[in-house]
């Protein structure tokens, strides 16, 4: 970890250790078992002397003032602005990936850090937002759940200040680190499903029953959710797919979740799988219909 900005190194708050090689990470749902001198799969946990630890806490690839309305949270204190950041990396493997420079960037995340020199303490970020006339905080732009550590400090500073906190996120978190963001005063989610269990499982590396899971404990601790639900076409815009989506939603979370259909363009390695076209506009449509259909009241399109 030399070679790494000391202030980006923190003890990782939920580990497990399993022998004298090996420790296991507790972030995420992956629960990555990390050997000594080795990061988990999203790059930016590594194992030294037994110990895990984040390598990105206060390391910042991306920054921004951004209208609640572009997480999307549309029906989350609408019209006003959450000062948002994002790092490098991501616990998930979506070919589509729209924001694959800090998600997967080339040639890899731990370079990434190396290189980085963007450190915003959370005071300055907490700072940046009232000057900046925001309202509240977000974290985004890569998966929110590898900034665990990050986030924690800066929404008890939120709260202090009277700003609400916000994350964008697969939801692949575990239970565990979910109650440790409702308990820090994390006061709304869009979560990305993704799709059904099987294209989760094979294009994202992950069981998306954790996903929907963590949605039901977020909604019954009081936290805003909404569900977006990014069509990649021809790999999750069939109608069965969206009828069981919408269903799923209507049934175990709520006919009144705000919903999110949005359009997908191809990018970073969507060339190899097929995915040469954005998402028709038709198709776009049609789901909300179908999701409307099935009995959700407060369904949107978006990325159109």
């Amino acid at each position: 970890m030399d070679s790494i900005n000391k202030r980006f190194i923190k003890k990782s708050k939920f580990q497990r250790k399993l022998s004298d090689q090996s420790s296991e990470c507790l972030i995420c749902e992956r629960k990555c078992k990390i050997r000594e001198g080795a990061t988990g799969f999203c790059g930016t946990r590594m194992n030294s002397e037994g110990e895990i630890y984040t390598l990105i806490y206060g390391c910042i690839a991306a920054e921004s003032c951004n209208p609640i309305e572009m997480k999307p949270l549309y029906n989350f204190h609408p019209g006003t602005k959450a000062y948002t950041v994002g790092s490098y990396g991501c616990n998930f493997s979506c070919f589509w990936c729209q924001n694959h420079h800090i998600s997967h960037p080339k040639p890899s995340v731990r370079k990434k850090i190396e290189t980085c020199t963007n450190y915003l303490s959370p005071k300055h970020l907490i700072q940046k937002a009232i000057e900046s006339q925001c309202e509240g905080t977000s974290i985004s732009f890569n998966e929110p759940t590898l900034l665990l550590e990050y986030a924690l400090d800066v929404f008890d500073l939120a709260r202090e200040k009277s700003l609400y906190n916000t994350y964008v996120s697969n939801g692949y978190m575990t239970e565990r680190v979910a109650k440790e963001l409702i308990d820090h005063g994390l006061d709304a989610i869009n979560i990305d499903i993704k799709g059904d269990k099987e294209l989760v499982r094979k294009f994202c590396g992950a069981d998306v029953e954790k996903v929907w899971r963590n949605a039901k404990l977020f909604i019954k601790n009081g936290v805003h959710v909404e569900i977006t639900n990014l069509l990649i076409e021809d790999f999750n815009t069939d109608i069965q797919t969206i009828k069981n989506i919408a269903k799923r939603i209507k049934n175990e979370l709520g006919k009144d979740i705000p919903t999110h259909f949005t359009r997908a363009f191809p990018s970073y390695n969507s060339d190899e799988f097929g995915f040469i076209k954005p998402t028709s506009l038709k198709k776009l449509y049609r789901s909300r219909l179908i999701a409307k259909k099935e009995g959700l009241n407060v369904v949107y399109i978006g990325n159109i």
